[in-house]
């Protein structure tokens, strides 16, 4: 069970530019300017709030059922995505006696700005990794691209009809799976398609991307009669191509991509050592011994172009990272770093999950622990092009074991009035 607008210029706002929003929201009520309130799909009463926190440190969201118990929700309500000012969350309730509902809830889009809350109508069935937004000026796209024996399926949630509709069998116009080196003999990996994150480039036609993290990009003009795809592949993983390290599992640890004033960036984390034959004591997990890592950068003007028009915009390793007097005590604080000579750097931190922030700060966030499993962990923010750390902040506790995804970059403080903090703080 789960445990406890407008558009303004983003120039004259007091909101930072860009947030880092914990992708799991808090259950409670934390009443502020960005308050929006509906009613679930069983008619029950929901209050949604943002608070927002200058990056590294999560702006968190605040989901309350008034009158109910925190008991009511089967789990966490999840962010699946956000676009401009607006964030598509999805909220289950079915009560504590449910050990499996029979859906996976109600879906909800909230606009801080000008605060709103919109109860979207039941969904075909798809997977939250398969979901992106389109905002439109007032209005909002929705679109889910799911795939079965059959093909690819589009579903479509415009605001203005306010229903969904689904386009079958979904043609790919292009395939672009041509990749610079050798590959074995069957790269299976290479050859699905596992959307993993959806990414909005917008323009007239509503064009979004569905990218696999290991090989590409299904783009989709979402606004045209007849939507096609067209398959853009991404770079090679280094650790493949260096090293002959199999692809495989879930690419989200390793890989972040983001459209960034304009441009499409990929980030990748490639990191040295090993797994070790024992499980850690302290964790009950399987432990990593963690030499170094690396970050490397990619770019490219446009969406529409091949693979080998990537550009390679920047590596740095951790063990070349710099960081100043102040930031290497807030390290020793947390107990990140060892002064000992035989002691933990930063390169030896366990580190995933790379995301770019959205604004000009050209900042990579990096969620970090001590150890694989760890409890609590702290969010990493390294400006790659200057080869320093940036900023380090206490990310929770519990909040993100394993793989699970942490956060999401997003632009939304840019349409709060102010900044969205608890009223009891104003």
């Amino acid at each position: 069970m789960a445990t406890t607008a407008q558009h303004p210029d983003p120039l004259a706002c007091s909101s930072p530019r860009a947030v880092l929003i914990d992708a799991l929201a808090y259950i409670g009520d934390n009443p502020n300017s960005t308050t929006a309130e509906n009613f679930t799909s069983d008619m029950k009463h929901i209050q949604v709030s943002i608070c927002t926190e200058y990056p590294p440190a999560p702006s968190r969201l605040f989901v309350h059922c008034p009158n109910l118990g925190t008991d009511v929700f089967f789990e966490n309500p999840h962010i699946i995505c956000t676009a401009d000012g607006f964030l598509l969350l999805r909220i289950q309730i079915c009560g504590p006696a449910v050990t499996y509902p029979r859906d996976k809830g109600d879906y909800f889009i909230y606009r801080p700005g000008c605060p709103s809350l919109q109860l979207i109508p039941k969904p075909p069935l798809f997977h939250d990794d398969q979901v992106g937004l389109l905002p439109r000026g007032e209005l909002f796209t929705i679109a889910a691209l799911s795939l079965s024996i059959e093909g690819f399926t589009l579903h479509l949630f415009h605001s203005e009809s306010g229903i969904w509709t689904v386009f079958n069998k979904v043609p790919v116009v292009t395939v672009e799976k041509q990749f610079p080196i050798k590959l074995p003999r069957n790269p299976v990996r290479l050859n699905e398609h596992i959307a993993t994150t959806v990414i909005t480039l917008g323009g007239k036609n509503g064009t979004m991307g569905w990218v696999d993290l290991w090989s590409g990009i299904l783009l989709c003009d979402v606004l045209t009669v007849s939507p096609t795809l067209r398959d853009v592949p991404l770079p090679l993983p280094q650790s493949f191509v260096k090293r002959g390290k199999r692809i495989d599992g879930c690419p989200k640890p390793f890989r972040g991509i983001a459209v960034v004033q304009g441009c499409v960036k990929l980030v990748e984390l490639d990191i040295y050592g090993e797994r070790l034959p024992m499980h850690d004591p302290e964790t009950g997990h399987i432990n990593f011994r963690i030499d170094d890592w690396e970050l490397i950068q990619y770019t490219k003007s446009s969406a529409e172009v091949a693979c080998e028009d990537w550009k390679l915009e920047h590596t740095v390793k951790a063990s070349s990272i710099g960081i100043d007097q102040a930031m290497h005590r807030q390290f020793l604080k947390y107990g990140l770093l060892d002064e000992t000579p035989e002691g933990r750097k930063l390169q030896n931190l366990n580190t995933c999950q790379p995301a770019l922030s959205l604004d000009d700060t050209g900042a990579i966030y990096l969620l970090t622990k001590t150890k694989f499993m760890q409890r609590k962990a702290w969010v990493l923010a390294v400006d790659i092009m200057g080869n320093k750390v940036q900023a380090l902040s206490e990310f929770g506790i519990d909040r993100s074991l394993g793989l699970s995804v942490a956060y999401c970059p997003s632009m939304i403080s840019c349409y709060i009035k102010s900044r969205a903090t608890p009223e009891s703080d104003a």
